[in-house]
């Protein structure tokens, strides 16, 4: 079997409300859908999506496609879609960083060889640990009578986590009356965190987190600039609250770092942010070794990415934090045929071969803003 094609769909999909966080606003999310084909009538599906235009290494939906269209995709045709790690190696070679660009075609790839096997992709990571990923809400940064009223409508659709965006309010006070007003609002038994997305200096990281433990904060998400790891590790010796690193954690070697600096004992870990599923089991790989657990960050992902981070981490015994993949939840519209199962308070693994993500083709039409073909 060899890979002779791929098609690219760009798609553009508005939230059905703004999602306000220390690093810009999101109103649409922006996706890169590839389709792989091989000479034996065998296709999968990758997906890049963006959330506020651009990911942290400054991909963008069209350099995403531009750079599948021009260089990654032509230098894999021809090559043998189950020798993926052969494929990571070529898309190297052909072209430095671009995770999120090559994160598409190794997830297709994925779905290939699932789908080609008559298996879900979980079993190509090494099995299932556990049938689905507890879901976390993420509040935007809005007033509080909207913040409060969002927190109750989704504890009420079954959400047991919320996570309360900060670090760009006015002022700090602000952003602790608003965690104590999502507290006051659920109340006691709902899981609590908050994300500052880089936007906080040390010494407000840590007045905001010693407030919120008052009111039953489970972590502190990137409290400070994603470099500033010996700020990230002085805000963890200063308060109770574990941390995570999500924008400071974005490879193994960026792993192995926040270890080194005992900078956080969580790591929020991206599928398309790393290069790909296997980048991100090479970061729980890591983050197990140096004794830190993981949680499955979310970007806005659509019905083929968002299963592939379910596989990931359903597949990944250090992923025990749950995950962001909300997607569903929060677009005007569904591209998969049918949205992922979501039952108690968690997202299910679907257990279909491949990834198990049926696109919908008049759905996706309807919001595509640009397709190319690659042969």
């Amino acid at each position: 079997m060899k890979i002779v094609g791929a098609r690219l769909h760009l798609t553009r999909i508005p939230t059905s409300r703004s999602h306000k966080m220390a690093i810009g606003t999101t109103r649409y999310q922006e996706s890169v859908f590839l389709e792989v084909r091989t000479d034996e009538g065998v296709s999968g599906w990758g997906e890049a999506p963006h959330m506020v235009g651009h990911s942290h290494a400054g991909e963008t939906q069209d350099t995403v496609a531009l750079q599948l269209r021009d260089r990654l995709v032509p230098a894999v045709l021809g090559k043998d879609p189950f020798a993926i790690e052969e494929v990571r190696a070529v898309m190297d070679r052909t072209l430095p960083r671009n995770p999120r660009a090559k994160s598409a075609v190794e997830m297709a790839l994925y779905d290939l060889a699932g789908t080609a096997l008559g298996v879900p992709v979980y079993q190509l990571l090494g099995g299932l640990v556990r049938p689905g990923i507890p879901l976390s809400w993420s509040l935007g940064i809005m007033p509080l009578a909207e913040l409060c009223a969002e927190a109750e409508k989704m504890v009420a659709r079954g959400f047991t986590i919320l996570k309360v965006k900060v670090g760009a309010r006015d002022n700090v006070d602000d952003d602790i009356a608003a965690f104590e007003a999502v507290r006051e609002t659920v109340g006691p038994d709902v899981r609590i965190r908050a994300d500052a997305n880089q936007g906080y200096q040390v010494g407000e990281a840590v007045r905001a987190t010693l407030a919120m433990e008052e009111y039953g904060i489970e972590f502190m998400e990137q409290p400070v600039h994603a470099d500033d790891l010996a700020g990230m590790a002085e805000v963890r010796t200063r308060v109770t609250t574990e941390i995570m690193a999500d924008e400071s954690a974005n490879s193994p070697e960026e792993v192995h770092r926040v270890a080194e600096a005992r900078a956080a004992s969580l790591i929020s870990v991206y599928i398309n942010t790393g290069g790909g599923i296997s980048a991100a089991k090479r970061m729980t790989h890591v983050a197990e070794a140096a004794g830190l657990r993981c949680y499955v960050g979310g970007a806005l992902e659509g019905p083929v990415a968002a299963r592939a981070c379910l596989h990931f981490g359903c597949s990944s015994p250090s992923v025990t934090m749950g995950g962001e993949q909300a997607a569903q939840f929060l677009l005007t519209a569904e591209l998969g045929r049918e949205p992922i199962e979501f039952t108690g308070g968690q997202l299910m693994v679907p257990h279909t071969p491949g990834l198990g993500a049926a696109v919908d083709p008049e759905v996706l039409a309807a919001h595509e803003i640009g397709t190319f073909t690659v042969s």
